[in-house]
């Protein structure tokens, strides 16, 4: 068989890790980042309804730590990345839009606000057996 001398099985799966460890670095530094800025406009009209004693922003301010904490997870990689080589590895043609990130980010908080809503405001009482 032509060619399959030339292949080498380490040096193939060598470039397959740095190329998944590049990909979640990269995409996870990026997604976190515009998490964050998600979360803080979500804790932003949170901590507003809150202070005029509104019933929305408890569980506003409850998504926003539950986003928070997820892009804190999710920014791990990319800091060691960043910290320890000083850029994040590059990913070739990979191109990440805002905008996408950014609409992906408002149909999680979409989600975990309505979820976190109906878990605080409409809690139904166990039944009582007579």
């Amino acid at each position: 068989m032509e060619g399959s001398e030339h292949f080498d099985l380490a040096a193939t799966t060598n470039a397959i890790g740095n190329g998944i460890i590049a990909l979640i670095c990269r995409i996870g530094f990026d997604a976190a980042v515009h998490g964050y800025c998600v979360a803080a406009v979500v804790l932003l009209v949170g901590l507003t309804l809150s202070s005029r004693k509104h019933r929305y922003g408890k569980p506003l301010v409850a998504v926003f730590r539950k986003i928070a904490v997820f892009c804190t997870i999710l920014i791990i990689p990319g800091l060691i990345s960043l910290v320890s080589t000083g850029k994040l590895p590059p990913v070739n043609s990979l191109q990440l839009s805002s905008f996408g990130l950014l609409g992906f980010w408002a149909l999680v908080t979409l989600h975990l606000c309505m979820e976190e809503m109906n878990f605080q405001l409409f809690q139904s009482k166990p039944p009582q057996h007579t």
